[in-house]
């Protein structure tokens, strides 16, 4: 059963609160106890968040809408995430990090930053539609570009928005909050940025505080997958987390762990590989999984595994499976 950390709904009793309701009572009509709210490391089923919206909306009708409930929460609401993604260096390394560490937060639903700048949402379970699932759909991105606007310290508007399911009559709140065209009945969930708001310092960000909130969010979503971190893990991590924004160097991938390449290169040779081989074993797992996912477009795979063309993703997959991405994509 796919949960979510409890402060993901943390926020929304004040709704019901300031509309003069019982928060408390809303909050157990879903099974929730309101003493959940101050436990950081609790978390609850996702339908219970897709249940409690819609508590809330039968209280107060239209709640603001799931884009301004979004205002209501800043980067730090987020834990150990929202904590590594304010202490990066641009606002592309701050979502590739949320995406990374996501799991820490939430297991639905997962992101990928693409190189082009969207950033792609997609559920792997197959939740019944309802108001509920479609009002934490739109708070998801509306929720990712409020946390950018405060990092950034600029009104950053995505060059458009697109959700899956029917919209409302009005989306004119929709237009105001994304301030851009925003789709639905579309294809997939996405958030397109551009590259220069990708390219926005933190001003505020603290590289060693960053390090070392990563070393930390690393060994944490290694506990939460049940297995060991080791010191190979680790470098993968990383590596895979680089890989959003292309095909990343030794030197890269040492300053990512606030290394020396130097350090990173004795490391490497200790565990018995190099950096070239670990970055071509790293694109290999990932590839198979990505491949697994339906819903993932092959040339896009491509992409999120940094290569330029798709032709050569395709040259990459057969060396590394026997197979073709489509060929192995059909037997899954």
């Amino acid at each position: 059963m796919p949960t979510i950390a409890s402060g993901a709904i943390r926020n929304l009793p004040s709704v019901v609160q300031e509309a003069g309701g019982d928060s408390a009572a809303v909050l157990r009509s879903v099974g929730v106890e309101p003493e959940v709210l101050g436990d950081v490391d609790a978390r609850i089923p996702v339908e219970t968040l897709h249940a409690l919206w819609e508590a809330v909306l039968a209280v107060v009708p239209g709640a603001g809408g799931a884009v301004l409930g979004a205002e209501r929460y800043s980067p730090g609401d987020y834990g150990l995430v929202g904590f590594v993604a304010m202490n990066s260096g641009t606002l592309r390394e701050a979502i590739g990090h949320a995406v990374r560490y996501m799991g820490l937060w939430t297991d639905e639903p997962g992101m990928a930053l693409e190189s082009d700048g969207t950033l792609r949402i997609v559920y792997r379970t197959p939740f019944a539609d309802r108001i509920g699932l479609r009002f934490a759909t739109e708070a998801t991105p509306a929720e990712i570009l409020h946390a950018a606007r405060m990092v950034t310290q600029k009104h950053i508007v995505p060059r458009e928005v697109r959700f899956m399911h029917p919209g409302p009559r009005d989306i004119s709140l929709h237009e105001e909050f994304f301030g851009c065209k925003v789709t639905f009945r579309a294809d997939d969930i996405a958030m397109l940025f551009s590259a220069e708001d990708l390219a926005l310092p933190l001003p505020k960000a603290d590289e060693q505080l960053g390090a070392y909130l990563r070393s930390v969010a690393n060994q944490a979503l290694e506990k939460r997958g049940g297995t060991e971190d080791t010191p190979l893990d680790h470098i993968r991590g990383i590596i895979a987390e680089q890989l959003q924004q292309g095909v990343p160097s030794l030197d890269q991938v040492a300053k990512g762990m606030a290394t020396s390449e130097r350090t990173l290169r004795r490391r490497l040779e200790a565990e018995g590989t190099s950096f070239r081989a670990l970055l071509d074993e790293t694109r290999a797992l990932l590839a198979q999984g990505y491949v697994r996912d339906k819903r993932l477009p092959l040339s896009e795979v491509a992409f999120l595994l940094g290569f330029s063309e798709p032709s050569a993703f395709h040259r990459a997959f057969k060396r590394w499976t026997g197979t073709t991405p489509s060929a192995f994509r059909a037997r899954a």
